[in-house]
């Protein structure tokens, strides 16, 4: 493809017109037909002018296939998607980094390299100045990528980096860019007859969700403290939460078939297992590990693969909701090695035999990378 076709193919895939590609180079619209018809070729001065329009490189501009920096593009972005989940963070952050110097303008390449370095960030600690190159990347596209579900992460992003930093208000006019109205309100408002139904119970499920997630925080040692440095519950109103929670999942999933609860169900166990220790109740404290340990081992064989091999919700509120219906990101460690890791802080205060027993379990069932 010559420079002109691929101008043609450029301008009408941004939705432009000749007119208003003329305006912005401030020539005429004859030029642009010219050029597009191969009978001149543009002024070398107009083609950074013009890359910079378009968002690609100049190579691409003398004929560089556009499908094929864009099949590129997205082999890159899988091959980071693989090291987050094989824990090889800084073998994605590397990736990445290499693929933008090739592809400078490539908002997918930006979005998931920040994304890489929030998950470096919260695996490692804010080092090499992370936050600010994450707010450097999100604010970049947000000024110059038209994809709306790009746009949309990275003001979740700069919303997280500035609240993080203390700046607090700066956090809260990102918050004010989101959509009032969500997608998933409109969906559910547009939607008639089956299609409402599925996409309701599958909102049903990630609210529920939700608001079990937001109760294992008030159970956690030291996760929520108020103005005065105090936890708002007690311990044993920590304990009685923490019980809440479970007999809420049982409630919801009446067969026992938890799906992604299992997660949520490994979370509220692992606090409660802190919980016991403080009352010295070593018993309480393994039966909670024990089944943190099987709710771990259940969701680590969840398929995240595709739709085909996903299984569903057998429950009454849930039947047909395929899981898992939400992806637990951050740190893309699995259950049974986040709780293998966990158990070191039992060591000194829980049987050493009967606490060997479980981690042995659960190294049955870590993923080898």
């Amino acid at each position: 493809m010559n420079i002109g076709e691929t101008i043609k193919k450029l301008r009408k895939q941004k939705d432009m017109t000749q007119e208003q590609l003329a305006e912005y180079l401030n020539i005429s619209p004859q030029a642009v037909s010219r050029w597009e018809i191969n009978s001149t070729l543009p002024d070398i001065t107009l083609v950074p002018m013009l890359a910079n329009i378009f968002d690609v490189t100049t190579d691409m501009l003398f004929g560089v296939d556009i499908d094929a920096k864009e099949k590129r593009i997205e082999a890159i972005v899988k091959e980071a998607n693989n090291h987050f989940y094989k824990h090889q963070y800084d073998e994605a952050e590397k990736l990445l980094r290499a693929a933008l110097k090739e592809y400078p303008n490539s908002c997918k390449l930006m979005d998931s390299l920040a994304l890489a370095l929030t998950i470096n960030k919260d695996y490692y600690g804010d080092r090499n100045g992370n936050e600010e190159e994450i707010i450097i990347l999100s604010e970049k596209i947000l000024a110059e990528c038209t994809d709306d579900n790009l746009r949309y992460f990275s003001i979740q992003r700069l919303c997280n980096a500035y609240a993080s930093m203390g700046e607090t208000e700066k956090a809260a006019s990102f918050v004010k860019k989101m959509p009032f109205m969500t997608q998933n309100d409109l969906l559910t408002a547009m939607f008639k007859g089956t299609k409402k139904y599925n996409h309701m119970q599958a909102q049903i499920a990630y609210w529920a969700d939700s608001a079990v997630n937001n109760i294992s925080f008030f159970i956690g040692k030291g996760h929520i403290s108020l103005d005065d440095g105090t936890e708002p519950y007690n311990l044993d109103e920590c304990i009685a939460l923490g019980q809440k929670m479970i007999d809420i999942i049982h409630i919801l999933i009446e067969d026992g078939n938890f799906g992604d609860f299992n997660s949520r169900l490994v979370w509220v166990h692992r606090n409660l297992i802190s919980r016991y220790i403080q009352k010295n109740d070593a018993a309480a404290a393994l039966n909670h590990f024990r089944l943190a340990a099987k709710h771990a081992v259940i969701y680590d064989s969840i398929s995240f693969i595709s739709d085909d091999l996903k299984e569903e919700y057998t429950s009454l509120l849930f039947k047909g909701v395929k899981f898992p219906h939400m992806f637990y990101g951050g740190s893309f460690t699995t259950e049974t090695e986040s709780l293998l890791e966990k158990s070191r802080e039992f060591d000194s205060v829980l049987p050493a035999s009967e606490l060997e027993e479980i981690r042995n379990e659960l190294r049955k069932h870590v993923k080898i990378n």
